[in-house]
This record gives structure tokens, C-alpha cells and sequence, in this order.
């Protein structure tokens, strides 16, 4: 297993690659929150554990929080993403 930390940035539609956004447009999604996002972790039976006191390094004075993910180490986090992606927002 391995860690990785999924900031709701790294779905966000209203940001671009430079600002952060990992996921492609077409997958991207409209204002993520922490809460939907570990909802669609649980279903799909990741282990997780939220953050929520964190800022986004891009964004040092917006406090959004993060979450850090074991996963198998085969899966690679883009795969993640755009899972937690599908039918959200």
C-alpha cells in the first residue's frame, strides 16, 4: 500500500493546470468538497483519513483540506482522481 494526498484542487473545474488541477477538463468537477470527495472513496473501498486544518500550497491563506489515501501501489493517482470524479458534481 502507499499514501497520497488528494487535494480538492486537483478536481476543481474553475482551475487550470498551473494552478493545480491534476484531471483533465472533461473529467473535472465544480466546486469539490472534502465530504463528497471521501464519500466516493469509501464506495469505492479506500482507506482514507481527512484533514481538514491544511491549506493548499498554491492557495496558502485558503484552508480547504486534504485527503490522504492508501491505495494499492499499483494504482496510480490520476486513476484515483478521475475515479472520484465519475457521476460527482
Amino acid at each position: 500500500m502507499k499514501e497520497m494526498i488528494i487535494w480538492p484542487a486537483y478536481i476543481d473545474l474553475k482551475r487550470t493546470k498551473n494552478e493545480g488541477r491534476k484531471v483533465p477538463k472533461e473529467f473535472a468537477v465544480q466546486n469539490p468538497k472534502l465530504k463528497d470527495i471521501a464519500g466516493k472513496l469509501k464506495k469505492m473501498g479506500l482507506e482514507y483519513s481527512i484533514e481538514h486544518k491544511k491549506s493548499y500550497p498554491k492557495d496558502p491563506w485558503e484552508i480547504c483540506g486534504y485527503i490522504k489515501v492508501k491505495a494499492d501501489k499499483r494504482t496510480s493517482k490520476l486513476q484515483i482522481l478521475k475515479e472520484i470524479c465519475k457521476n460527482m458534481g
